[in-house]
């Protein structure tokens, strides 16, 4: 729901993704969520009596990865923090995710027992700012990903994570979301195949088969899943599309056609599937 200015209609409602941009209403938020971070940093050095290390490893490292900047000219840390919030407000967009999703990887990297549940708490938080000023991107893990929708983005979050037992599965979804996110070289054919390979991973773990996904699926009732019949022939097809001779992973499908668009629908498509057969394999006693 709009605010009382908007729905009054004396100011206009925010409707555009930002794909490409971020106004500076969305760049002070995302500053102001860093501004928590700070202050969770603040509580943590007066809990531990300053011997935590997350925060002084977090600004080495974005003052020496992210700006460049020699180590031995390392400003102090209020001064690192005003050098982020100026490049978080004037910066190039893309610039600004890099660094964004540079912290929360810094943040993982040097957790401490004090800090470990940061990049939880400030993935979500930066989630639910990207989504109030509709940026068409959510973390997924510790990854910016052009996905605009928080629920699309939870289902693949829940796919890794069911997935977690499988390997097969949980890496091909990793890397296909990697390949849907990578800003500079993105590749969707193969984010297309890796989404695709996530399901097939799944249907063999269930079926004990080392079968492709459509042989696999056919053999889901024998191992004691049911599924519909128009949901297994719609999976039949979708395979189909992407593994006969002019699919997708025979290089059928031109590269121009497999946009992000499309990356992104077959991603969460089958993260949703994923998510599927593994709570009804367990249901049915075939994964534990």
């Amino acid at each position: 729901m709009g605010s009382f200015a908007e729905r009054m209609g004396h100011r206009a409602e925010r409707t555009l993704v930002q794909s490409d941009s971020l106004d500076r209403d969305t760049r002070t938020e995302i500053w102001n969520t860093i501004v928590i971070l700070k202050q969770v940093f603040q509580n943590v050095r007066d809990e531990t009596y300053g011997s935590d290390t997350t925060e002084s490893n977090v600004l080495e490292a974005v003052w020496t990865w992210e700006f460049k900047q020699a180590r031995d000219e390392m400003r102090s840390h209020g001064q690192v923090w005003e050098h982020i919030k100026i490049y978080v407000l004037n910066e190039k967009w893309f610039d600004v995710l890099d660094l964004v999703e540079a912290l929360v990887g810094y943040l993982g990297r040097y957790k401490t027992h004090s800090t470990r549940d940061l990049v939880a708490t400030f993935t979500e938080g930066f989630n639910n700012r990207f989504e109030h000023f509709l940026v068409g991107f959510r973390f997924i893990g510790q990854e910016i990903t052009p996905i605009d929708s928080t629920a699309e983005a939870e289902a693949v979050v829940a796919a890794t994570e069911d997935a977690a037992s499988i390997a097969g599965a949980r890496h091909a979804l990793e890397r296909a979301i990697s390949l849907l996110a990578d800003r500079e070289k993105p590749d969707y054919p193969n984010s297309i195949k890796e989404s695709i390979s996530a399901v097939e991973a799944v249907v063999k773990k269930v079926t004990g088969a080392n079968d492709d996904l459509a042989a696999g699926l056919k053999k889901l009732e024998n191992a004691g899943l049911s599924i519909h019949p128009a949901l297994k022939g719609a999976w039949l097809k979708m395979y189909g599309w992407t593994s006969d001779e002019d699919g997708i992973r025979h290089g059928g499908i031109d590269a121009a056609d497999a946009d992000q668009a499309l990356a992104k629908y077959v991603l969460v498509t089958c993260s949703a599937f994923v998510s599927y057969l593994i709570e009804e394999g367990r249901k049915a006693g075939l994964l534990t």
